[in-house]
């Protein structure tokens, strides 16, 4: 894969298929350790550990119409490529959470990619919420589709002219993040 945002996309979707109705992203960017740490975690029927080694080899997989699962073993190549370390968490009934640490200059590491993108496409597939935390050095961005849904009251999250807003605003804040600007944070109050 040619950019980090098509792992994030294939571990999301897994979780979604797995039965998830809730994931949490948080991408995390730390100049000054030199790190790059992506982790998705999602509140589905989780996996027992002997599955957990299971999923990270290319041949095994649960989905009755394929023969192989390229997903993590792909993602996990990506990271081991850099130098970087990956993990997966889950207990049986909890979850699963699955971590990928990057050094964020290496010269092996694809670049992040279209986040936006990635999560307007996870959103207009699939009826679940998120939260998308970005953190970059000192500062962040984050969003909740719940808090969204809410502001929107009975106007549908998939309406057209929403879905181009909502990419367009989390493309710009999360490069305004990137920048070193201040972004807007979306959340409720009161």
């Amino acid at each position: 894969m040619e950019e980090l945002s098509q792992h994030l996309l294939d571990v999301a979707v897994n979780s979604l298929e797995a039965g998830a109705t809730e994931i949490t992203i948080n991408i995390n960017e730390n100049m000054r350790a030199n790190t790059l740490q992506i982790e998705v975690t999602d509140n589905g029927p989780g996996i027992t550990k002997a599955d957990i080694a299971r999923v990270k080899d290319p041949f095994y997989t649960t989905k009755n119409n394929k023969r192989v699962g390229l997903g993590i073993p792909l993602f996990m190549e990506a990271v081991e490529r850099c130098g970087g370390s990956f993990d997966i968490q889950a207990q049986s009934q909890q979850g699963t959470v699955v971590t990928a640490t990057f050094p964020h200059n290496h010269l092996d590491r694809v670049p992040l990619g279209d986040v936006a993108g990635t999560l307007i496409t996870l959103l207009a597939a699939n009826d679940f919420d998120f939260q998308y935390c970005h953190r970059y050095n000192d500062k962040s961005f984050y969003f909740n589709t719940r808090d969204f849904r809410v502001l929107l009251r009975d106007i549908p999250v998939k309406t057209p002219e929403i879905m181009v807003w909502l990419k367009n605003y989390l493309h710009n804040n999360i490069m305004e993040l990137r920048r070193g600007k201040k972004v807007e944070e979306f959340r409720r109050t009161g």
